[in-house]
Parts: structure tokens; C-alpha cells; sequence
């Protein structure tokens, strides 16, 4: 079992984190970097529903080169005004982005072809802003610059 001092650190870690991550995505979309913004994937289905979607990579640690990669939906209606989601998969060995917004509840899903994308009538961006982030880094589109990061993943890591 984990000290106190130990899981306490990670909490305040992943606060940190969650803090940091929303308050990127405060911003209103006219503030969006365009390099960030997506307009259509391959595969995607034409649709009059828009959706407004970004993705990049968020530096945890510029010394050792670790990035975690994100995707974030703007909620169909009124984002300003939805809360935030934030959904973590339970890395390492589960991708946020591969499971939670491709399979889960994401408004865009892998056909059952593989070949292409279909609109998934019960996602969560009807309701709220959806933010998908591949953690630790690693996982999905994470990454490190860090060999030893990828072998020595324990709680003390940060």
C-alpha cells in the first residue's frame, strides 16, 4: 500500500493536471491555435452537425521530453456554458483516445467496417465539453524522449 505523503502527491498531481488541461480549454474557440483545430477526418461522414474538435500535445516535463497527447470536443450546443469533462482510460495499456472517444462515448466512432467513421447518436459532447487525454505518457500518442520513462513507470514517477 502506497505511503500517505505518496498518495497525496498524486492527487495534488493530478489536480495540477486537471487544472492545467482546463484552463487551456477555457479559452473561446476564436483563441484556438489553428494548427489545433480539426476540420475533418478521413472517413468522417458529412453531416449538418457540427463538430468543433482540436487536438496537440501538452508538455508535463520539458527536461525529460514527456508529452501527453490530448483531443478535446467542444460540446454541440452552448460549450461555453457545459461543464468539462475530463476522461482518463487507466493507462498504461488503455488508451484514452483509442477506447474512451473512438468506442466509448465520443461523437465520432470507428465503423464496424474499420474503414471509416460513423456518428455515435449517445455522446457525451451533447451534453458537456469531452477531453480526452492518452496518459501516462506512453500510451496512445504520448510520448517521452526518455527511454527509462517507458520501463520504470511507478508511483513515484512525474
Amino acid at each position: 500500500m502506497a505511503s500517505k505523503s505518496k498518495v497525496d502527491a498524486w492527487v495534488i498531481l493530478q489536480l495540477s493536471v486537471l487544472f492545467c488541461l482546463s484552463s487551456c480549454f477555457i479559452e473561446s474557440q476564436q483563441q484556438q491555435e489553428s494548427d489545433r483545430v480539426i476540420n475533418l477526418l478521413p472517413g468522417q461522414p458529412s453531416s449538418d452537425t457540427n463538430i468543433s474538435h482540436f487536438s496537440g500535445y501538452i508538455t508535463v516535463n520539458e527536461d525529460h521530453g514527456r508529452a501527453l497527447f490530448y483531443w478535446f470536443f467542444e460540446a454541440q450546443t452552448l460549450p461555453s456554458k457545459k461543464p468539462l469533462l475530463l476522461w482518463l482510460n487507466g493507462g498504461p495499456g488503455c488508451s484514452s483516445v483509442g477506447y474512451g472517444a473512438a468506442i466509448e462515448l465520443g461523437p465520432l466512432r470507428v465503423n464496424q467496417n474499420g474503414d471509416g467513421l460513423d456518428f455515435n447518436n449517445f455522446s457525451w459532447n451533447k451534453e458537456a465539453n469531452l477531453l480526452f487525454v492518452e496518459s501516462p505518457v506512453g500510451v496512445g500518442f504520448s510520448y517521452t524522449n526518455t527511454s527509462t520513462d517507458l520501463t520504470q513507470l511507478n508511483d513515484e514517477f512525474v
